[in-house]
């Protein structure tokens, strides 16, 4: 008898944890993919940021210090980048080989950098980070950590690497690889990626530098692209976008982080009304990215609530789940309970 009360139980559990779950990307999407742009270079605040902009796209902007001082419109611009969804992240003050340079001076390249960044763009967290030339070893990934959540490498990323527990351990973040789009890559290459991505349900990273435009940008920075071919891979991976989650790093590894260290359950569940937990571990003040909850859907009229707010929510196409937004913390459902 005890043996058939524990089967109960484990079943019981089991279909509540079936109806309930934190899904790996936000809003439910396969994968997620982030572009970013190194150095600050010619044409990406002249040609990137407004097209950008423009399609409403967020990206990863990896700036080096040195070369946006050189600009009179480079910070007014990262400003304006920052409020409409892009990222401005660290990439040093002068763009050195990291493991070249006595640490001493790496550390003021890395520290200062961010200081620079979050001083003049406030409410930017500064909490990624690229390495310049791809160089670097663990003690400089240590000091790294201290104040950044991740870090992308140069290594190339490849159909294998584009998957979800792409984290074997914590120093995985901070070596992050990437694929290097540049004018000789066609676009049928960077529809493949994108493809390995929804595939393997991971995270893509495209790295960039300069684009050029003949009538606008007189010199052409390194890895140099034409504005139309930027602007046809932009529009390539808009294309995705129900799809995949075009996002920043720093909120793909917000979310990422998050959602592995989750806990979702059910508290009660009676007479039309429910109350779930969703329990984050992490430091609040840094993983405050909302996670997307994925629920069964138990009638035609449903109304969810937390923090005495009313939550929006979508559904899916078979109309079978709804898709919560949420911060950690408790979450109460109301339903009818008579049938769908």
């Amino acid at each position: 008898m005890k043996k058939l009360i524990v089967l109960f139980l484990l079943s019981y559990s089991i279909s509540f944890t079936q109806d309930i779950q934190i899904t790996n990307w936000y809003n439910n999407k396969k994968c997620a993919v982030v572009m970013t742009f190194d150095d600050w270079l010619e044409g990406q605040e002249e040609i990137i940021v407004p097209e950008l902009i423009k399609r409403e796209l967020a990206a990863t902007m990896f700036v080096t210090v040195q070369v946006a001082n050189w600009r009179k419109t480079a910070f007014p611009v990262m400003r304006l980048a920052h409020a409409n969804g892009i990222e401005i992240a660290n990439h040093t003050i002068t763009h050195p080989s990291l493991t070249d340079i006595p640490f001493a001076k790496a550390k003021i390249e890395i520290d200062s950098a961010r200081k620079v960044i979050m001083d003049s763009v406030p409410g930017a967290q500064c909490l990624t980070f690229a390495y310049p030339m791809g160089t670097k070893n663990p003690e400089v990934i240590r000091w790294i950590e201290r104040e950044h959540i991740a870090a992308r490498a140069v290594n190339a990323a490849d159909e294998k690497t584009i998957k979800y527990d792409f984290d074997l351990d914590s120093a995985d973040y901070f070596k992050i690889p990437t694929a290097r789009i540049w004018h000789i890559i066609t676009l049928e290459k960077v529809s493949r990626w994108l493809t390995y991505a929804e595939n393997g349900g991971g995270m893509l990273t495209f790295m960039m530098h300069s684009v050029y435009d003949d009538s606008l940008v007189t010199t052409k920075g390194w890895d140099a692209m034409p504005k139309d071919y930027m602007l046809a891979m932009l529009d390539s991976v808009k294309s995705r976008e129900d799809s995949i989650w075009i996002t920043t790093l720093e909120s793909a590894i917000k979310y990422h982080k998050e959602k592995k260290a989750s806990t979702i359950k059910v508290l009660k569940d009676k007479k039309g009304k429910m109350e779930i937990d969703l329990d984050c571990p992490l430091d609040a003040a840094i993983y405050n990215h909302e996670l997307t909850v994925k629920l069964k859907k138990k009638s035609k009229n449903m109304t969810v609530i937390q923090n005495g707010k009313k939550l929006s929510f979508s559904e899916s196409k078979d109309g079978q789940w709804i898709f919560i937004n949420a911060l950690p913390g408790k979450l109460e459902v109301s339903y009818s309970e008579s049938s769908q």
